[in-house]
């Protein structure tokens, strides 16, 4: 007769980096020229008065919590030099926030595109005002491989047949339940001896001190 049991666990989906962390101060931003010169142009106070840099600031800390997050055209363009700034600091934003980059960062860069201190801490602080809610609705975007949320299985005995046959002997029959990208939800079903399951968990034992071995090395 068959013989069941069930069996469940739970896992979590892997966040984005911490504003915190350890090694993030480390980290240099891999901004592009075009982003350079138009963050340089916005933080020139010469060039850009404050009443153009308070509405940038504004209309990007506003455009990029939406969801999803947008761009808005930000008016008063007649050379297009206010797109450039409004499109570097949306990206300035969305950097710092996707690659973990914290306030000392930050300032590090702002610093050395001549920024004046009051124009760093206004913008450090809406970056961290809003990182939390930037990084859910950049977790939500794009496409990503299914990840799984729970496993069942159960095991069952294959007993001699009414022929005569010898039976499999115990086979394992595991579902996998995934969470696909868009939040679907989807299954993957398999069957496999005790031997086959032994070595899918040693495998998976072995990639995960190889992921363990390589953040602590980062």
């Amino acid at each position: 007769m068959p013989h069941n049991n069930s069996w469940s666990l739970r896992t979590s989906r892997s966040r984005l980096p911490d504003s915190h962390n350890s090694h993030s101060s480390c980290l240099v931003m891999d901004l592009s020229a075009e982003v350079s010169a138009a963050l340089r142009l916005l933080g020139d106070t010469t060039k850009t008065v404050p009443a153009t840099f308070q509405h940038l600031l504004q209309t990007v800390t506003e455009d990029v919590t939406k969801s999803p997050p947008e761009a808005t055209h930000p008016g008063g363009d007649d050379d297009g030099s206010v797109s450039r700034c409004h499109a570097a600091l949306t990206t300035l934003f969305l950097e710092a926030v996707r690659d973990g980059h914290n306030v000392t960062v930050i300032t590090s860069v702002l610093e050395d595109l001549n920024w004046p201190s009051e124009r760093i801490n206004e913008t450090t602080k809406a970056v961290e005002s809003h990182r939390s809610a930037l990084q859910s609705k950049l977790a939500s975007l794009g496409t990503f491989p299914p990840h799984i949320v729970d496993i069942d299985w159960k095991l069952s005995y294959h007993v001699r047949s009414s022929d005569g046959e010898e039976g499999g002997g115990a086979m394992y029959q595991v579902t996998l339940h995934t969470e696909e990208s868009g939040g679907g939800r989807g299954k993957v079903s398999f069957s496999c001896s005790l031997a086959q399951l032994t070595h899918l968990v040693t495998r998976l034992r072995q990639a995960s001190r190889c992921i363990q071995k390589y953040a602590s090395n980062s």
